[in-house]
């Protein structure tokens, strides 16, 4: 016997493979590599690879992982077989196997199911010399059975996940042509913005100007706040609503095009009354309404100041106001009973929108009255914004204490092109939620979003856009008497507010809501300003969104949305199946090893060869009488005459390669 015949290496390895054999590993190589490359990168890229994108917005995110999946388990199956066939070979030349298992054994070198096959013929009675083997076999097992679930492992980390998408939209309708028929169509509908009960706080871009007192000339034109003693001043605060309804909005994070940009400047300074009257109406005695009359100025002039000369053209003058309100007597359940009446707009603040070299015409200014009456609760405000006067209504022998401050408002509103960006994260637009428990509205998120809750929030945080800087002038004055209602946003958004100048307003003449929102402010932040600026936000939000479907004005945007996506969430899932992959890899490429150095007396993938070195000495009876019976009687032969546990392999034995006892020297 010479167990060391003379051999090329490379073209001895390459023959007992055979072609066939040698091109399904070297291809299956590539196409392991090529698939983890594949998984890697859908896993690994971003956004801003184009290939990436159109994967993922296409939807092939679920589709391409199951194919790749599909395709690494057909390179893997593969290998799989092709290993087996080397082991058996290996297996029958270096180490040894049962004689029953012999023709198995050595079949398995043309055809195989796969490394489990192989394991099965083994049984427990290993050989010392095949130990190695087995353990290659378990291995290649594992890893051949394992990758079948890859889809499933991989998908388990794939889910819905927000994407930034980029679009130019060729025509956005932002607002009504104020010459069309859109105007005028619902000029009458604007008392029923009371009645109104917000569904939603739709988010909006906000400006906040960082100019100081000591400014002389801010870059913008805007006016710094202020919370100086008597005056409380939020300072130019644009606020601009976005033409989109709920859905797109939701899900918008940058927008550049026309939208309605809103000066919400509001001061509240502490007036000076005079004259003033109290009277109740008795024609409800058990639940009065009181009536206020009187005269008020103001002392303490914030920067944008106009007062505009009476028809004397003098302007030592006061304003007369005659209000009306329905006190409450539980201000911890409904906060406080506030209420609100409009001034003749002859003094008040001016809107950063108003053009250089025209005269200047003030906002709308009110008078809030804090009801809270002494009489029932003291739980008034003793910030000093508030004018604190006792009074004895007319005709009753009862005094009240009431508080009075004067705001000043600057809502203007224009239509122009602005640039408004927030983060890819960030919260929902609020809703006011009714507590069952206190039988009150829970108004915490919808503070926050207008900067009144607990803490001062950023815009990401409030849900909000931040809007870009930029002139908030009108480009050129018009030369016609109400020029924001022909020319500004004023049909879509503040003509909701001034339905409130002429009226008295009060807690159970507008929307329960609404007054919540308005009176928790007012209560939480001691800044009546704040309060007010929240509300008349909420007013133009509803008229914007109410009127938004009546837009016929358009003109080019660009936008940035998320859209909902399937994409890889994690990478345990990727690392484990490559992981399984590059073990495999590692397994195929020992084997080959292996199967070079002591594989040299088998021919993979050839029928006869196999079955030729069947014959032997020790087997060549027991072929012949098994023409005509199973495996099984087999089996029962050789174990009766003590040849079950035999061990046998391949040698080379006189020209020729045979199966021979483990132990024989030939």
């Amino acid at each position: 016997m010479d167990d060391n015949l003379p051999y090329d290496g490379r073209s001895g390895l390459i023959s007992r493979l055979g072609k066939g054999s040698i091109a399904v590993l070297m291809s299956s190589f590539v196409v392991c590599l090529g698939c983890l490359t594949f998984l890697a990168f859908l896993w690994g890229a971003n956004a801003n690879n184009a290939v990436w994108r159109s994967i993922v917005l296409a939807g092939w995110t679920t589709r391409s992982i199951t194919i790749t999946s599909l395709v690494l388990r057909w390179a893997t199956a593969a290998q799989a077989a092709i290993c087996t066939s080397m082991l058996a070979a290996i297996l029958l030349q270096m180490g040894a196997v049962p004689l029953p298992a012999a023709a198995a054994v050595s079949i398995i070198r043309f055809d195989n199911t796969g490394p489990w096959s192989l394991l099965c013929k083994m049984g427990a009675e290993w050989h010392h010399g095949s130990i190695s083997i087995g353990l290659l076999a378990a291995l290649l097992t594992f890893t051949t059975l394992s990758l079948q679930f890859a889809s499933t492992v991989l998908l388990s980390q794939v889910g819905i996940a927000s994407l930034p998408v980029a679009t130019s939209v060729p025509q956005t309708y932002y607002g009504t042509d104020t010459y069309g028929p859109s105007y005028g169509s619902d000029g009458g509908g604007v008392h029923s913005f009371f009645d109104t009960t917000p569904l939603r706080y739709p988010a909006f871009a906000e400006w906040i100007s960082n100019a100081t007192m000591s400014d002389t000339a801010a870059q913008h034109g805007e006016f710094a706040p202020s919370s100086a003693p008597g005056i409380r001043d939020t300072g130019t605060v644009v606020r601009a609503f976005l033409p989109f309804k709920d859905d797109e909005r939701s899900r918008l994070i940058e927008y550049h095009g026309f939208g309605t940009a809103v000066d919400t400047r509001v001061v509240c300074v502490r007036p000076r009354l005079t004259n003033i009257v109290c009277s109740t109406d008795k024609d409800s005695p058990a639940y009065p309404a009181f009536r206020i009359t009187g005269l008020a100025d103001v002392e303490q002039k914030p920067s944008g100041f106009v007062r505009l000369p009476d028809e004397d053209g003098s302007k030592n003058y006061s304003l007369s106001f005659d209000c009306g309100f329905a006190p409450d007597a539980d201000p911890e359940t409904y906060g406080w009973p506030l209420a609100l009446c409009g001034l003749n707009q002859s003094l008040g603040i001016y809107s950063v929108m108003q053009s250089n070299g025209f005269e200047v015409e003030p906002g709308p200014s009110y008078l809030l009255i804090n009801a809270t009456l002494t009489n029932d609760v003291t739980n008034l405000d003793g910030s000093d914004v508030w004018e604190s006067i006792t009074l004895k209504p007319n005709g009753t022998s009862q005094s009240v204490t009431l508080q009075f401050t004067l705001c000043m408002t600057a809502f203007g509103a224009q239509q122009l092109e602005i640039n408004a960006t927030r983060p890819a994260s960030f919260p929902p637009e609020p809703t006011v939620l009714w507590n069952t428990s206190t039988a009150t509205y829970n108004t915490k998120d919808v503070l926050r979003q207008f900067g009144a809750g607990t803490s001062r929030d950023s815009t990401s945080r409030r849900g909000i856009f931040d809007l870009a800087p930029r002139s908030w002038q009108w480009p050129e004055h018009p030369e016609v008497d109400g020029f924001d209602e022909v020319n500004s946003g004023f049909f879509s958004t503040t003509a909701a507010i001034w339905v409130v100048s002429p009226d008295i307003w009060y807690r159970g003449l507008v929307n329960e809501a609404q007054y919540s929102i308005f009176a928790h402010i007012a209560r939480s932040t001691a800044n009546p300003a704040l309060a007010l600026q929240a509300y008349f936000t909420t007013l133009c939000a509803i008229c914007y969104y109410e009127r938004i479907i009546m837009f016929d004005t358009a003109a080019p945007s660009s936008r940035v949305s998320l859209v909902q996506v399937t994409r890889p969430l994690g990478w345990t899932a990727f690392i484990i199946v490559a992981s399984e992959v590059i073990l495999h890899l590692l397994l195929v490429l020992l084997a080959i090893l292996i199967f070079r150095r002591a594989g040299n007396l088998s021919q993979i993938q050839n029928a006869w060869a196999s079955i030729s070195q069947l014959l032997g000495p020790t087997t060549e009876s027991w072929i012949r009488d098994a023409d005509t019976v199973d495996d099984k009687t087999v089996k029962s032969w050789l174990r009766d005459h003590g040849l079950n546990k035999t061990l046998v392999r391949v040698e080379h034995v006189q020209s020729r390669v045979q199966l021979v006892e483990k132990d024989r020297v030939s």
